[in-house]
């Protein structure tokens, strides 16, 4: 039985595209001392701030003659205090049915700690990441940040390609944790081809 496609085509009708104004400066990988003293412009009682969370879908043609969808996710924190530790605590759910699943491309972490004035770098391993089954049509690849103290930055950016056109990623612009950068950006192409 072909999987149907109404509720995918529902929701590209209320699906939105948003193109900021501006982008973001922070990029992955780029960090100054400065970074680790960011303005008081979030709740401050706050344990962890996002100081950015970056995010965009795109419909891709693939191998197979069909689409795959693109997620791309960029994500910075700044860690106050010891409570602000579970931010340091990633969990990326991805789809299966049967066989098939999707995939997890492209992980980079990165723990940021600064010391006598200069910034060490802590990578993540790629053995430091493992599977857990979340239900029947879920499993989540989880990894800590290592060497996460008070004061430290955590950023980490990965890829998600899956053949499950209907899964468009979610977007939380506000969680938790204050964020003071959030941005989601959707393209979404003609699809009358997919309809044969």
């Amino acid at each position: 039985m072909k999987p149907s496609y109404l509720p995918f085509f529902a929701a590209l009708l209320c699906a939105v595209s948003v193109h900021a104004q501006e982008k973001s400066p922070v990029k992955l990988g780029k960090i100054a001392p400065a970074d680790f003293t960011i303005k008081q412009t979030y709740d401050s009682g706050a344990s962890a701030v996002v100081i950015a969370d970056i995010g965009s879908s795109i419909f891709e043609g693939n191998s197979k003659g069909r689409f795959s969808l693109v997620h791309k996710h960029f994500r910075r924190v700044k860690i106050i205090d010891k409570n602000g530790f579970d931010a340091a605590k990633v969990s990326v759910d991805l789809y299966i049915d049967g066989d098939a699943e999707e995939k997890l491309d492209d992980l980079r972490a990165y723990t940021y700690n600064l010391e006598d004035g200069k910034i060490v770098t802590t990578k993540l391993e790629p053995t430091a990441v493992f599977t857990e089954k979340v239900s029947k049509k879920h499993i989540g690849k989880k990894f800590t940040f290592p060497a996460v103290k008070e004061g430290s930055v955590i950023e980490y950016s990965y890829v998600v390609k899956s053949d499950f056109i209907f899964n468009l990623q979610p977007w939380t612009f506000q969680a938790e944790y204050p964020c003071l950068w959030s941005e989601y950006q959707v393209d979404i192409p003609e699809f009358t081809s997919m309809l044969r």
